[in-house]
């Protein structure tokens, strides 16, 4: 019987536009990024992605929407906001979890699987869209990603 023998890649920043300071009353879009989980040599089984946040004073929804946007070739992305506070094309974008921001000033953080927000197969690339839903100014924030490789044995 062949068994599937499991490798994370590398944790890796992806923030490319700082969620610092993203404000939260008025429910801001960020993009924080483009991952291309495509290559020539291979594309991984899923990809985990980390969202770490630290709101300030939280109110009303108390949460970090985060969301994606695909691509089959890197260059097209399917629709939905990428900042602002616009959201009407927010349906369009694939949800992929909320990062809970319940304590005031506390760092908080939550992992996502992408390839099960995409119906089990990863796209040529997605977009990390963050909305803030905490009723304020994030004071740091960051986005991580780390592959999941296989190979049979």
């Amino acid at each position: 019987m062949t068994t599937i023998k499991y490798t994370l890649g590398t944790r890796t920043a992806l923030t490319t536009t700082a969620l610092d300071g993203l404000v939260g009353t008025t429910a801001t879009y960020v993009s924080a990024g483009t991952i291309t989980l495509a290559t020539a040599s291979k594309t991984p089984l899923d990809v985990l992605l980390e969202v770490a946040v630290t709101p300030g004073t939280v109110t009303g929804n108390k949460q970090v929407v985060v969301f994606l946007k695909e691509s089959l070739d890197g260059t097209n992305f399917s629709t939905g906001p990428e900042s602002g506070t616009t959201a009407t094309d927010e349906p369009n974008l694939v949800f992929l979890g909320v990062v809970p921001c319940n304590t005031n000033s506390t760092q908080q953080r939550a992992t996502f699987s992408i390839a099960g927000a995409c119906g089990g197969v990863l796209p040529h690339s997605v977009k990390v869209i963050c909305k803030n839903e905490t009723g304020a100014a994030l004071t740091t924030g960051s986005v991580y990603y780390q592959t999941v490789d296989g190979e049979a044995t």
